[in-house]
């Protein structure tokens, strides 16, 4: 976890975790090309191994990575090497590298839970800055020890992250970007010896500890939502702050997991060893599509839950045509997030809608049935679960309220008088995480009031 600042060609960072506020301090290496393999000079110090078992550490080491710690062997603990060993191969084919290439690359890691046993063993060298959860420093990184496992894996890996992309792919993007990638990257799924990331959580038990979702809807409910463009004007300190860590974690989240913005956003990895600003040729890789981009960022962050779907949730923003003086008929499907009706609403108007339909909006433990008004059983956004809800999107809007954050509520029927004009959107009112038990379909007249 780092934000940067450069000296000549070093990159210098002060890293925090989202328990607290550890620094780093991460170097470049220099790599080499031999017969096709990359090599690289030696990664650590020299250790006293008799003297690290004397003061009651173990050694526990695999392909890429080599722990010390003085924690009781668990499996948790114990299984640490073969979850970084995964997810170095895990995350060279997100970056498109071929780890063969890479046969000496490896890490040293201290899981610490008496610092004074490290500092004896020498594995604690007198320069290290004091941190509060974990500090990398090269191809070596100090981690103190973390009551919840999960997380403490998630820090581990988190590091890693940065190892990768300091060592093998270079570093000239800005704070958000960096600490986005290795909360991206970094949060995994562990289940009968076998890695998944990136992963996005399907519910809170699979990240127990991490809270990253559970911020930005904390600041979403209070108003503090962020543009896209705050995110990612993150200076080098905003990550003396946990929330920095979930907003960025959120925008890495959107641009890598939508399918419209994921291509590009990989693309920029390319970038990583350019002095350009990052930044504006983000920006500018995605051209007309940016201010459509950062309408479905409002989205997002709006609807964010765990197992959000990306695809289910996409909007298509092609312009509605007028309704003019006969009534128009739209389907909405329950299964889906904001669907276009393709009808344009005009400012000043007012437009009847009525709704009609049964549709399931669960499954657990038998299918939950809703009409229009939805079910009272079950609150989402502070509105009945299944009910259904219209926004309209102005492409040029000059108001500076997100219509799809603040839908209204159709239910059987309402009328609309829109101050603006645009195309109308229609969905019925469920978690944008659990649309997959959905099913059926609500059909929608609308006309002129």
């Amino acid at each position: 976890m780092i934000s940067r600042i450069w000296f000549a060609s070093i990159a210098v960072g002060f890293c925090l975790s989202a328990l607290g506020n550890p620094g780093r301090l991460a170097s470049a290496q220099d790599v080499s090309s031999a017969n096709g393999r990359q090599t690289q000079p030696p990664l650590f110090g020299q250790l006293d191994e008799a003297q690290v078992r004397a003061a009651g550490i173990r050694k526990l080491e695999s392909r890429r990575l080599v722990l010390y710690t003085d924690l009781a062997s668990t499996p948790d603990v114990d299984e640490l090497p073969q979850v970084f060993d995964q997810a170095f191969d895990l995350w060279c084919k997100y970056f498109g590298l071929d780890p063969a290439r890479y046969p000496d690359w490896k890490m040293r890691a201290s899981v610490i839970d008496n610092p004074a046993r490290f500092t004896e063993a020498g594995l604690m060298p007198a320069d290290l800055p004091k941190f509060l959860n974990g500090y990398t420093r090269g191809h070596e990184c100090w981690l103190y020890n973390q009551s919840i496992p999960y997380y403490r894996s998630h820090l581990l890996l988190h590091e890693g992250v940065h190892g990768i992309m300091f060592s093998l792919l270079g570093s000239h993007a800005p704070p958000w970007y960096m600490e986005g990638m290795a909360e991206l990257l970094g949060t995994h799924h562990w289940q009968n010896g076998k890695l998944e990331l990136p992963y996005f959580p399907k519910k809170i038990g699979d990240v127990s500890g991490l809270g990253r979702i559970e911020l930005v809807q904390k600041d979403v409910a209070a108003g503090l939502n962020k543009h896209l463009s705050d995110v990612m004007a993150y200076d080098n300190l905003a990550h003396l702050h946990v929330e920095p860590y979930a907003w960025s974690w959120a925008a890495a989240a959107f641009l890598d997991g939508h399918p419209k913005y994921r291509d590009k956003f990989r693309q920029m990895q390319a970038r990583l060893k350019t002095r350009n600003n990052f930044n504006a040729e983000l920006v500018s890789a995605y051209g007309d599509e940016f201010p459509q981009l950062e309408q479905e960022w409002k989205v997002f962050i709006a609807d964010l839950d765990y197992g959000y779907d990306f695809a289910r949730t996409a909007l298509n923003f092609m312009p509605g045509e007028p309704l003019g003086s006969q009534p128009r008929h739209v389907t909405v499907q329950a299964d889906r997030g904001w669907q276009n009706s393709a009808v344009r609403l005009e400012a000043g108007k007012t437009y009847k809608l009525a709704a009609s339909g049964r549709f399931q909006v669960a499954n657990d433990p038998k299918p939950w049935i809703s009409e229009p008004n939805g079910v009272s059983i079950r609150y989402i956004h502070g509105r009945p679960m299944g009910v259904l809800l219209a926004a309209v999107y102005a492409k040029d809007s000059t108001h500076q309220e997100n219509s799809f954050a603040k839908p209204l509520v159709v239910g059987y029927g309402t009328t609309i008088t829109p101050v603006e004009t645009g195309t109308l959107f229609l969905r019925i009112n469920d978690s944008s995480g659990e649309l997959t038990d959905n099913a059926g379909q609500v059909e929608v007249n609308i006309t002129m009031d």
